[in-house]
């Protein structure tokens, strides 16, 4: 007899593999993408960045959850404008439109039909036709990596003749600084001191505190012999200073062989020439001591009148103004602007002529996109920066037809770094559309952050109306 082997113990955890959601998007009969949804996750389409299947085609909403999840158990969504079939347990497939009938729930946008681990089915928009059934999941494949003795160590990416080197220069570069830095503070002051005492020379001054020799008085022998010396109250001598760069003589400096001398009486002669005139008396009766300070105009007057001068107000033609100027107050206030011959005014010359201008409003942006940036910032960021632009591709167009008018749909998908990438501008003239195209790949935003999570960058998409009119 044949002796059967023991059965060995099935392992812990190794039992059946779960069987996954596998989805394919053709575009036009051709596959675009084909992924293996591992995570019991809900999976998304529609023309939004943060979809799972990002698929840029009209007709298709922003986002649009086609599998959605409920205990763990998926169920197909699918609106009323879409075609196709489901097979489910038993082979038994049915088409879109009969589980519409019978099968599916409305849920006024879309129908919503459960599915087990063995359905499959195919779903048509358009040239968007999308494939999915539940496969088993494989395993996951290793990360490849190069064996080790191809790896080598961390040691082994430093070159030791270059980590020689820089270690030298390093070292080298050190030292010196110490030692400059030791150098200069022995020093006393430090560089730039020393920098200025070199080049600048400092004046030194020296006090001369000698006491001055006081001579006697031809009574002071007398007075001696007759009673007690009177003190003669100490003279201190003005401080003597002594220079020891002095200028050249041709710079005005005095000093001691050309300093002048002036006596006290020439002195006063002096101040008395300066300050007034003598007289047939002698007396100092001149201009500027009937000036001093307490005196009024009309004793001022009066002794002018007493010297034989004269008084009159005004100018000395009888007040009268010259030809071509204008007086009052304070005296003549110039050749008039206007007059002949004069300067013409800024505003005589003709207006340059100017084309038709239009008037742009700006729509609220509309997105479904969740993040930092606000249609806000975006309205304000536009008639604060790009505006400008936008008037000038209208007023192009409005030199050729001054009548047109009507609405331009902006298009603006903002990239992780705020740059507007793939924008476009339709619903006006083509040369208008072409013109605002051409300036938005010019534009930057703020970047945009998950609106739960501001440190993640992402993707967002807005659409702005403006609304043209001649004016």
């Amino acid at each position: 007899m044949a002796t059967q082997r023991p059965q060995q113990p099935q392992q812990a955890g190794s039992g059946p593999r779960p069987r996954i959601l596998r989805i394919g998007v053709l575009l036009a009969g051709k596959l675009v993408e084909e992924r293996l949804i591992r995570e019991r996750t809900p999976v998304s389409i529609g023309q939004s960045m943060k979809n799972t299947f990002s698929i840029p085609i009209e007709g298709l909403p922003l986002e649009f959850t086609l599998f959605a999840l409920d205990e763990s158990r998926y169920s197909l969504r699918f609106l009323s404008k879409m075609d196709g079939r489901l097979s489910d347990a038993g082979g038994q497939v049915n088409t879109l439109d009969a589980l519409k009938t019978k099968g599916a729930h409305n849920h006024g946008d879309y129908y919503q039909v459960a599915l087990t681990d063995s359905a499959r089915g195919k779903l048509s928009l358009g040239d968007l036709t999308i494939l999915f059934q539940f496969v088993t999941e494989p395993p996951r494949q290793p990360k490849p990596m190069l064996p080790a003795s191809v790896r080598g160590t961390f040691a082994d990416r430093f070159d030791p003749q270059l980590s020689v080197i820089m270690g030298a220069s390093i070292i080298a570069h050190f030292a010196i600084v110490i030692i400059a830095l030791i150098g200069d503070v022995e020093k006393k002051g430090g560089i730039m001191e020393t920098a200025y005492e070199a080049t600048f020379n400092q004046d030194e001054y020296a006090l001369d505190q000698d006491k001055p020799k006081v001579k006697p008085e031809a009574g002071e022998g007398a007075g001696s012999a007759a009673g007690p010396k009177k003190e003669e109250p100490k003279v201190q001598a003005p401080p003597k200073v002594v220079q020891n760069n002095p200028g050249p003589p041709s710079q005005g400096r005095p000093t001691e062989n050309n300093k002048p001398t002036v006596s006290e009486e020439q002195g006063a002669r002096l101040a008395e020439l300066l300050t007034a005139g003598e007289s047939a008396d002698g007396k100092v009766n001149g201009d500027l001591s009937k000036r001093q300070p307490g005196g009024t105009l009309k004793q001022q007057a009066e002794d002018v009148k007493a010297d034989g001068g004269k008084v009159a107000i005004g100018n000395p033609n009888g007040g009268k103004t010259r030809p071509g100027t204008t007086s009052g107050p304070g005296g003549s206030s110039g050749t008039k602007i206007d007059a002949p011959g004069g300067i013409a005014s800024a505003g005589d010359g003709k207006k340059g002529e100017t084309g038709p201008v239009g008037r742009i409003t700006v729509g609220r942006p509309q997105t479904s996109d969740q993040s930092t940036l606000t249609a806000d910032a975006v309205l304000a960021k536009i008639n604060s920066a790009y505006m400008g632009g936008i008037q000038r591709c209208y007023k192009t167009y409005l030199n050729k037809d001054a009548t047109a008018a009507g609405r331009v749909v902006l298009t603006l998908p903002i990239n992780q770094s705020g740059r507007v990438v793939g924008g476009s501008a339709s619903g006006f003239a083509g040369e208008v559309d072409g013109c605002i195209s051409g300036l938005m790949g010019l534009w930057t935003f703020p970047p945009p952050k998950e609106k739960d999570d501001p440190k993640t960058s992402t993707e967002v998409q807005f659409q702005v109306t403006l609304q043209l009119l001649p004016t």
